[in-house]
């Protein structure tokens, strides 16, 4: 896992990109105070004081560093889809 600070809030947390759909996030208690986005009150489809479980602009931030070679993605292979017959 590598350091990625938020360009949004400079939270900075664990990441590790395993492939272009798979991503696991470290979130330290002091990554979460920093952030505007995770663990607030609010989210589409939320109970009121339900923990949101993600950042979108961790996660902007994030795809821009792995776009840019900053973050490895461990397995640069696409998914494949569906064999259709």
């Amino acid at each position: 896992m590598q350091p990625l600070r938020c360009s949004e809030c400079q939270a900075q947390v664990l990441v590790q990109k395993n492939s272009w759909e798979h991503t696991e996030v470290q979130w330290s208690a002091e990554a979460r105070s920093r952030c505007r986005e995770f663990g607030s009150a609010s989210g589409p489809g939320r109970r009121p004081g339900a923990p949101v479980i993600t950042c979108s602009a961790m996660e902007a931030s994030l795809t821009r560093a792995a776009a840019e070679g900053l973050v490895e993605v461990l397995d640069d292979a696409p998914v494949p889809g569906p064999i259709l017959q």
